[in-house]
């Protein structure tokens, strides 16, 4: 099979079409015929050597949408034919955290793309507790979304913030994959999304995804703006997706505010002001990966329009290299796709 590789560590000249063997599905698993991959900032960390224990010779991509066409013995869940999203990661399934619900922190096993095999390939053989099954209706590419960003945006909104109808979210890096799509669920939930860009030629973009306000923002000190729109309240929950905005997202808060932290894009460490976390009486929370339940919730949304899949560019697999350089360049809004050889 064809399948795109990280030949070694560096710039997106360093992804490769290479001539991989076609796995063969073991007991408990399903071969996925592999229709469309998205391509996320994480692929970008991970091909430049920037992800903790991130290996090279490996294909990335955990964005993944495709048909089944081979299952292993012992599957009773899966048949030829089916469409399935690939959850993003391996998951033991026993483990306290997986007995738990929370597929997303076992430690038992690893997620494609970083030890084990991705979606940036013809096929891809996974165990068939990763393959959940697409409802008519979720086209491919949409499909290919519902684990990251959607799922995870979806998991950061509802479970982890616990928005409810009528807060006030401020999404940073809001054109990114996970911003526009985090605008889109706000509104569906409620809830009335603030944007932050730092280009005045996506503001019309961002509204008609449901945006109520967008600050335009070259220099990431939009506090201020936040006081003024929001009559020196505040706002409820922001979602950071940038990471080195977090100390400006602080002072954005209102009394009992939650921050979720769901972007590091730079790595580096932020100074945080202890006397206004007490002060405010703020919360700052870490998230992730999409549960099971929350890429199943995921697709129903998609289903039921409630949110849409913004695609800012389709390539071939064997363009992943330019992909990458659009995400770099910030060239995208909403995710990059990739299709057909």
């Amino acid at each position: 099979m064809k399948a795109v590789v990280i030949e070694a560590f560096g710039g997106p000249e360093k992804l490769k079409v290479q001539e991989r063997p076609t796995p063969r599905p073991d007991f408990g698993d399903i071969l996925v015929k592999v229709e469309v991959a998205g391509v996320c900032h994480h692929d970008v960390l991970h091909r430049a050597g920037k992800l903790p224990g991130a290996k090279a010779g490996v294909v990335p991509g955990h964005e993944t949408a495709g048909q089944v066409v081979a299952v292993g013995s012992g599957v009773a869940t899966h048949a030829i034919g089916d469409r399935v999203v690939v959850y993003q990661r391996r998951f033991c399934g026993q483990c306290r955290n997986c007995l738990r619900g929370r597929q997303d922190m076992c430690r038992a096993l690893g997620a494609p793309a970083v030890d084990t095999e991705g979606g940036y390939a013809e096929f891809v053989c996974v165990p068939a507790n990763m393959g959940i099954k697409i409802p008519d209706g979720v086209d491919w590419n949409a499909a290919a979304l519902a684990c990251c960003p959607i799922g995870t945006s979806l998991r950061a909104l509802k479970t982890v913030a616990g928005i409810c109808p009528g807060d006030v979210v401020l999404i940073t890096g809001a054109s990114g994959g996970l911003g526009v799509h985090q605008i889109q669920i706000t509104r569906a939930l409620g809830g009335h999304p603030i944007a932050v860009t730092t280009s005045p030629a996506k503001i019309r973009a961002l509204k008609s995804l449901g945006a109520e306000d967008v600050i335009v923002s070259k220099d990431l000190a939009y506090s201020g703006d936040i006081w003024r729109l929001t009559e020196k309240r505040g706002v409820d929950i922001a979602i950071d997706n940038v990471g080195a905005t977090l100390p400006e997202t602080l002072r954005c808060m209102t009394q009992g505010g939650i921050v979720v932290v769901l972007g590091n894009v730079g790595g580096a460490a932020v100074p945080v002001s202890p006397g206004l976390l007490i002060g405010r009486r703020l919360r700052i929370v870490g998230s992730g990966m999409a549960t099971l339940e929350d890429v199943q919730q995921s697709l129903a949304m998609l289903k039921a329009g409630m949110v849409k899949a913004v695609i800012s560019a389709s390539v071939k697999f064997s363009e992943a290299p330019k992909a990458h350089a659009m995400l770099e360049a910030r060239a995208v809004e909403g995710r990059v796709l990739m299709q057909g050889w």
